[in-house]
């Protein structure tokens, strides 16, 4: 039995060593969250490009992970329900408080256009601009494209939001 014990213990040091070896080179840092990474309640303001005329704000979710991925939900009311995969994206540092984020989601299904503007089942993209203003808190300027399913862009449109961290 003792035996036993001293085969289990060696084997799980061994494999604990093995852990280390192939762990993530970026280590969690229990130190105040700094910077972009962390989860935020966005309220977006979406607008057409041309006329500047705006819509009814809407908010959003949007985290963003130490590796440079992130993830987005939003409560827009451009999409029935079911409509709309939450997104899928990267962001990355450009400037000492400004960064960059592209996200993608699915149109799972078309909307007429009696029921606002006609969306086609493909894709939308988000691609935006951040400032920080302080450490919980950013502004950013974003554009949004529409793609049917062949990737042809059916409808853009311009967007501002405003950030605060979730705490």
């Amino acid at each position: 039995m003792k035996t036993l014990l001293k085969i289990l213990a060696v084997a799980l040091g061994l494999v604990s060593i093995g852990a280390q070896a192939h762990a993530p080179a970026r280590v969690y840092d229990p130190s105040p969250i700094t910077g972009l990474t962390g989860t935020w309640r966005v309220t977006v303001s979406t607008y057409d490009c041309a006329t500047l005329v705006q819509n009814p704000s809407f908010k959003s979710l949007l985290t963003f992970n130490i590796d440079g991925t992130m993830i987005e939900t939003t409560s827009a009311p451009l999409f029935q329900p079911g409509q709309r995969t939450s997104g899928y994206g990267y962001w990355y540092k450009t400037g000492r408080n400004f960064y960059r984020a592209v996200s993608e989601a699915f149109i799972q299904f078309s909307t007429p256009p009696v029921m606002g503007p006609p969306l086609s089942r493909g894709s939308q993209r988000i691609e935006q601009g951040i400032e920080f203003q302080d450490r919980n808190h950013w502004t950013s300027e974003a554009t949004t494209s529409f793609s049917d399913e062949s990737g042809t862009v059916v409808l853009a449109f311009c967007a501002a939001a405003t950030g605060e961290r979730m705490d």
